[in-house]
């Protein structure tokens, strides 16, 4: 009898998908590649047996003030920004090959999804809620998809001390200008010949998703995310096409049988080893 083990690690994960058939985006070493204008939306599971509050952004800015409840087993596809409900749209532009400009635009296409699993009260962690992160939550109107979609306040940096009162903490911004009092002296500007494609989360066209509120707590700590970089089709890596690769397969192993070939006239005398040893080197040369 086949056994079947549990699989204790699981966790909540996000992707990538077409709006049309929800089929996943292919993401090699974390980076995923569109078209200019491209829609898509973002899929989220969550494999607990509780609900997990899921931390959105894109570009380095959260989508809403808010977050995204998925529900133990759900599948959500969201299309849109939780807070105007535009929908998520690629657009690619060009850059110079400066490090000032590859700075600027580091976060371009940059999506991050923090999990927090849902706060849920024992007697054996009862105490320590009262020191609990307290938020205020919302979900989806059911009529969207089979998929309810549940939503409420993240932020991982907020303190939130009541449900009514916020306080949040940036912490100090200071900005130093350059100028010829200053003895900083102004980094140098590289620039490349070529500009670079880069592209960024847009807002489209106005979805049709809704949302409502619902109120649970979670935990102050995530405890799973996905990062994706999305970047324009023209900076992906050139591959190898299937049948180039069937052509030079096919012709090692001609040049392999030949030498075969060569071995046996040589072992039966009739090539000797200064003309084998020739061939031989002349055949491996084409590999």
């Amino acid at each position: 009898m086949a056994k079947i083990f549990a699989n204790i690690n699981k966790k909540p994960g996000a992707w990538i998908v077409d709006p049309e058939d929800k089929g996943r985006k292919s993401i090699k070493s974390g980076k995923c590649f569109l078209k200019n204008n491209s829609y898509f939306e973002i899929e989220l599971f969550n494999p607990l047996s509780v609900s997990v509050l899921s931390d959105i952004k894109l570009n380095g800015q959260s989508i809403s003030k808010t977050g995204l409840v998925v529900k133990p087993g759900q599948r959500v596809y969201l299309d849109c920004f939780i807070d105007d409900k535009k929908k998520f749209i690629f657009s690619t532009y060009d850059i110079d090959g400066s490090q000032e400009s590859l700075d600027a635009t580091e976060k371009n296409g940059l999506l991050e999804v923090f999990f927090y699993k849902e706060d849920v009260i024992t007697l054996s962690n009862w105490k320590s809620n009262f020191d609990k992160v307290i938020v205020e939550k919302w979900y989806v109107y059911p009529n969207y998809n089979p998929y309810n979609i549940w939503h409420g306040i993240t932020p991982p940096n907020f303190n939130i001390t009541s449900s009514n009162s916020t306080t949040t903490n940036f912490g100090n911004v200071s900005n130093s200008l350059y100028s010829s009092n200053s003895s900083i002296t102004p980094p140098r500007v590289k620039y490349s010949n070529s500009p670079i494609e880069t592209g960024r989360v847009e807002r489209g066209e106005a979805s049709k998703q809704q949302f409502t509120k619902v109120d649970m707590d979670f935990e102050k700590n995530y405890i799973s995310s996905t990062i994706i970089q999305i970047l324009p089709e023209s900076r992906k890596p050139a591959e190898v096409s299937a049948k180039l690769r069937d052509h030079s397969k096919s012709e090692s192993d001609e040049v392999l049988e030949l030498i075969q070939k060569l071995s046996d006239l040589h072992k039966s005398g009739i090539l000797t080893d200064e003309e084998f040893s020739e061939k031989k080197t002349e055949l491996l040369s084409k590999i």
